[in-house]
């Protein structure tokens, strides 16, 4: 297991945005899922899923954040580090949503020649890999109730290496999700179908930077000596991204009524 640091408390600050992106998630969860049960189509509740596995990762990192904010006033070594835990459930919940992701492209861009060729083993090669981040969290959740020094017991790892394992899996799903709506918006002719596409366009793009910022709150805790109290301005903005990533997606693939009348012109745009 890699080699553990000091563990930090959460500021107020970062449980704010986090409490923040955990309700603005829920609703739009509320929302995918009343848009299947009208629509009874499997993509929506594919949807609704892979933001509610994200959903319950914003939710654990915030409660455990939290629990952890309002027992300790600074870091201790030898105590339950409970920010540590739900960091560690969080990034379980969040492979899930990473494989869900992939099955849901799957599932809306079945027509394309990459899908036509492999038929479901990309998504279920995605989620045999996403399954090993699942393995990493619960080696180090049960590494961590073996007593080994003062500073690792009670004190899951969730090492870099890891982080990176996450990031790689996540740029593969929005990558494939931009490029796959890129080139639908292409073919599409009108207005309000170019601008459901560019939708989720954008929001495959918050996607990648939520873990890139993520990431970028451990490498600055990591070798920045200025942020190794941890919780960066990175982590903030990474819960900012995980917003954007969800309400634009359902901007995309639902496309409201009253979002759609916005680009009602059925006008052929030429390029």
């Amino acid at each position: 297991m890699a080699e553990l640091d000091i563990p930090t408390i959460p500021n107020l600050q970062s449980l704010i945005m986090m409490a923040i992106t955990a309700f603005s998630v829920s609703i739009i969860v509320i929302l995918l899922f009343i848009k299947y049960f009208q629509r009874k189509r499997l993509p929506a509740l594919t949807l609704a899923f892979t933001f509610l596995m994200w959903d319950f990762a914003s939710l654990i990192v915030f409660i455990f954040g939290l629990i952890h904010y309002l027992n300790y006033s600074t870091p201790q070594v030898g105590v339950i580090q409970y920010a540590r835990y739900g960091i560690n459930l969080g990034y379980a919940f969040s492979a899930l949503s990473n494989a869900l992701m992939v099955l849901f492209v799957s599932q809306i861009y079945s027509q394309a020649p990459i899908f036509r060729k492999t038929k479901k083993i990309i998504p279920i090669v995605n989620g045999l890999l996403n399954g090993v981040t699942i393995g990493f969290v619960v080696d180090s959740i049960m590494q961590s109730f073996v007593f080994t020094d003062v500073v690792s017991y009670l004190n899951p790892a969730y090492s870099l290496n890891q982080i990176i394992y996450h990031l790689v899996l996540t740029f593969f799903s929005f990558t494939l999700l931009l490029s796959l709506s890129a080139r639908q918006r292409r073919k599409a002719t009108f207005r309000w179908e170019k601008a459901g596409f560019s939708f989720i366009v954008y929001s495959a793009i918050a996607g990648i930077l939520v873990y890139v910022f993520l990431a970028l709150d451990e490498l600055a805790q990591t070798f920045i000596p200025l942020f190794n109290e941890g919780y960066t301005i990175f982590n903030i903005i990474g819960w900012a991204f995980g917003i954007l990533l969800c309400i634009l997606a359902y901007f995309g693939y639902v496309m409201p009524k009253w979002l759609r009348d916005r680009y009602k012109e059925k006008t052929l745009e030429v390029k």
